[in-house]
């Protein structure tokens, strides 16, 4: 989930959009199992759209990924340190484990619940890292750490971690990467150059980025209707098995809020930077697993419910956390915070500061 550019308090207010997505999901699923329960199987010939569904959401979701600020993350060397490494190397281990523990038994839902939590947000957790007063600018910093390195890794991390629960070709795995990673981000970066230089910045950055939110939104929501619709079969889903899966993605976001919250103690962060490090873990990028799930993945469908599922329990989740933190905020002592070279000052936390 993206978002180009810094925050501003006032601007850190989740939209309409925001709020009515996880609503607008469910009703996709809704409309997408009940299609495929009443066409029993004949929308398969139709998969195809999904595909390109998706990568038209994939480049929505590019269009405007700002790699830039990211000398602010050099000169903070130790706080970007622990967040990848917690990002890179804790959380997809922590979830691989959090999916033994309660979805062994079910193994494609396992899988998907390992998909949706590997990739770290490239942009949604801004939102949340401004609502609880963390440091925005390095958040900022993250954005094309955070997205390269899932681009890299995301193949390695599913022959290690996922291919032992479902077997997978790494060439198939490596394809959907480029296929529905790479590719949008590409041709995202040279459409925004292009209408910049031909029609203007004002205009790409207004009407334009205003359409791409909306196409991202109904996108998205017909993408998974697709997902659902095109399927041989949801019938073998459970209520438990739903139950699970949402079990295991609460357990993951309170998890890696313990954590990260733990590492930034430890490590004696100041607040801003432990509230950065906070929703840089927690927020996931379900989006961009999703094209390598339906594809490496089209012959076990369930894990792609897993990944679906993850998104309506993630802005709860992460809006409880944001109001958490800004509590502990008050109540906890807290390191000041070391100045970065060439930086302004660093932002403190105020607790009469209040974005609700």
């Amino acid at each position: 989930m993206t978002v180009g550019g810094s925050l501003t308090p006032r601007s850190a207010r989740l939209s309409v959009r925001d709020e009515t997505k996880p609503f607008v999901l469910m009703g996709a699923i809704a409309v997408g199992i009940v299609a495929n329960r009443l066409a029993n199987g004949a929308l398969v010939s139709l998969a195809w759209l999904s595909d390109l569904g998706l990568f038209a959401v994939m480049f929505a979701i590019m269009a405007f990924v700002e790699i830039r600020d990211v000398g602010v993350a050099f000169t903070k060397l130790r706080p970007t340190a622990l967040a990848l490494a917690t990002n890179f190397i804790v959380t997809p281990i922590f979830a691989w484990l959090l999916g033994w523990l309660i979805l062994r038994g079910y193994p494609d839902l396992w899988a998907g619940v390992i998909l949706y939590t590997l990739t770290p947000c490239i942009g949604w957790y801004l939102i949340f890292t401004d609502l609880a007063g963390g440091d925005v600018p390095w958040g900022v910093s993250l954005l094309p750490w955070n997205l390269v390195l899932q681009i890299v890794l995301l193949p390695v991390y599913l022959w290690l971690l996922v291919g032992v629960v479902v077997p997978i070709p790494v060439a198939t795995l490596v394809g959907s990467v480029v296929l529905y990673l790479v590719a949008p981000l590409a041709l995202a970066y040279a459409v925004r150059l292009l209408l910049v230089r031909t029609r203007g910045r004002d205009w790409t950055y207004g009407p334009y980025k205003s359409a791409v939110g909306e196409l991202k939104m109904w996108a998205l929501a017909l993408l998974v209707v697709a997902i659902f619709a095109f399927q041989p079969s949801f019938s073998d889903l459970s209520l438990l098995q739903i139950g699970l899966i949402i079990a295991a993605t609460v357990a993951f976001f309170a998890g890696v809020f313990a954590l990260s919250l733990t590492v930034g103690r430890l490590a004696r962060l100041g607040y801003a930077d432990t509230t950065t490090l906070v929703f840089t873990t927690t927020a996931r990028n379900s989006e961009s697993v999703v094209g390598v799930a339906a594809t490496a993945f089209a012959g076990h469908p369930l894990v792609l419910v897993a990944i679906l599922v993850g998104p309506i329990v993630e802005l709860p989740a992460l809006l409880a956390l944001s109001r958490l933190m800004r509590l502990l905020g008050r109540r906890w002592r807290w390191p000041l915070p070391a100045p970065v070279p060439g930086a302004g000052p660093n932002p403190t936390f105020s607790g009469e500061r209040d974005h609700a």
